[in-house]
């Protein structure tokens, strides 16, 4: 059964790279992005996809994954007559986050002096609630939906599975970082506290009586990522046998990952597979 597929953070590379291999394998998907061309340039520039294929599976919903009613649009396939219950995508993957800033100095505390005095190096980014406000967005558009059906149950029924992508290091009590990596983890404070915030979020709603998150919550915990959004020419090994994983109950501990070789796992486990294997873990995912 070809399933639909709802992307926020698409442009990121691993949001993209995963859907790039839901299209390239006939799955339909709407995509949220605040820029649709700049969206379409990067899985026009992905291996074995053309724009007859985009055309033919991908809806893209043009806004800010801030707003409700936006993510709203991104969330409902169809909606029929008045008194029934609208189609929902199957899965929703998130890769919302800010593209992070090294910050090597700060304002002087003086404003006469117009000089920038030297800091702790640390990474920032432009919203630094980016994820948190999403996230918040998402579990509002969630209820909206949710109130448009005839009781919870039928939601719940249909209920989307989501699959957030999170970090490594955040989790308390998780040894899931080298000794070695330690410092620059703790130069992304600021977007690690964002990620933390976000599932602190979920956590919430996950202990609600009737839990919009019904349909499973997958957290993908990789390593410091890196490469870009490019997935493998088709035929070709992707490397994804090398990839190391495992969960918060029992970590795998690892320097980087690949953002391609996030998404084609996210792919391959949740999309195609299901993921019901992963539903309620958090998945460390390293090279």
């Amino acid at each position: 059964m070809t399933q639909t597929i709802a992307f926020l953070g698409a442009t990121g590379g691993c949001t993209n790279a995963c859907l790039a291999y839901t299209l390239q394998n006939g799955h339909n998907a709407i995509a949220l992005a605040r820029n649709p061309e700049k969206l379409t340039t990067q899985l026009l520039s992905q291996p074995g996809l053309t724009q007859s294929i985009l055309d033919k599976h991908l809806r893209i919903i043009q806004g800010d994954a801030r707003d409700i009613e936006t993510v709203m649009k991104t969330l409902i396939v169809s909606t029929t007559e008045h008194g029934t219950d609208p189609t929902l995508v199957t899965h929703i993957i998130s890769g919302i986050g800010g593209t992070g800033q090294l910050v090597l100095s700060k304002p002087s505390p003086c404003a006469q002096i117009p000089i920038r005095l030297p800091t702790i190096p640390h990474i920032t980014i432009p919203n630094p609630h980016i994820t948190e406000e999403s996230t918040a967005a998402l579990l509002a558009a969630l209820r909206r939906i949710a109130e448009q059906f005839t009781c919870f149950d039928a939601y719940a029924a249909v209920a989307p599975r989501v699959t957030i992508i999170s970090s490594t290091g955040i989790k308390k009590g998780v040894k899931d970082v080298p000794m070695l990596s330690k410092p620059l983890y703790a130069a992304l404070d600021v977007p690690h506290k964002d990620k933390m915030e976000m599932e602190r979020l979920l956590a919430a709603e996950q202990e609600r009586e009737e839990s919009l998150l019904c349909g499973g919550l997958v957290i993908v915990r990789p390593s410091l990522l890196g490469g870009d959004h490019k997935i493998a020419e088709p035929g070709m090994d992707s490397g994804l046998g090398r990839l190391r994983v495992g969960t918060d109950r029992e970590p795998e501990v690892g320097y980087t990952v690949g953002r391609a070789l996030v998404g084609e796992w996210i792919y391959k486990e949740v999309v195609k597979g299901g993921g019901d294997r992963w539903v309620g873990e958090g998945v460390i995912l390293t090279e």
